[in-house]
């Protein structure tokens, strides 16, 4: 992935906040960017929006908090920013996506001995599905018919399926195993890879226009 350099040119911006999902592999504490320990325990993709940032010199702040807080103040504010984002049309009307930062997919988990068969979202409509609130995913499966029930942790959609309360878990990939494994629960079964998707950071369309300008720049060298 190419990055345009863009000799640091200052942003006026007051204050750019970056939210970002707090779990699975993007579970780590942003808040201590100062520490370099910190830094370098980060994901990828983590790293690539902190290498876009500074090539415009801005300075900003990535908080890590819950799916839902975070959409909610990215959404809401100016100079605020959220990753990992899915692009569709209803969000490019209060986004400004820069990217694709990384790619994963969207999987419908089951129990390790579980014997469902699932290919298509048909086979989603009779059973008890566990999703993680507000997800793009959870609510394209609602829009396809399939009745899902979204919780604000999706550690908490592993627990109920791993204790039977719901039959299958849809998340995404990059996720499932890493939230498994702080859990302490068995790692569940793939049993359907819905789709692949692209993530992107997005920026709300309400930031400075210094902001915006110049995260567009950066974006047209992706």
């Amino acid at each position: 992935m190419a990055m345009l350099v863009l000799g640091a040119a200052t942003v006026q911006a007051a204050d750019f906040t970056v939210m970002k999902e707090d779990y699975g592999q993007f579970h780590y504490n942003t808040d201590l960017q100062g520490q370099a320990a910190a830094i370098e325990l980060e994901d990828q993709t983590t790293q690539r929006v902190r290498q876009m940032l500074n090539q415009i010199d801005v300075d900003y702040r990535i908080q890590l908090r819950s799916w839902p807080i975070s959409y909610r103040r990215a959404s809401q504010r100016e100079d605020y920013g959220i990753f990992p984002i899915e692009q569709n049309e209803a969000l490019s009307e209060i986004f400004e996506f820069v990217g694709p930062l990384a790619e994963y997919q969207w999987v419908v988990y089951v129990r390790p001995n579980s014997t469902l068969t699932i290919e298509s979202v048909d086979d989603l409509k009779d059973l008890r599905v566990g999703g993680y609130q507000n997800s793009t995913l959870s609510r394209y499966l609602t829009e396809q018919g399939v009745d899902i029930e979204e919780l604000p942790y999706d550690a908490l959609n592993l627990k109920k399926l791993t204790l039977g309360y719901i039959d299958a878990w849809v998340t995404y990939n990059v996720n499932a195993e890493s939230i498994a494994r702080q859990a302490g629960y068995p790692t569940p079964q793939p049993a359907w890879i819905v789709k692949s998707v692209d993530v992107y950071l997005g920026i709300n369309k309400a930031s400075s226009a210094d902001m915006l300008t110049a995260i567009d720049q950066v974006g047209q060298a992706l």
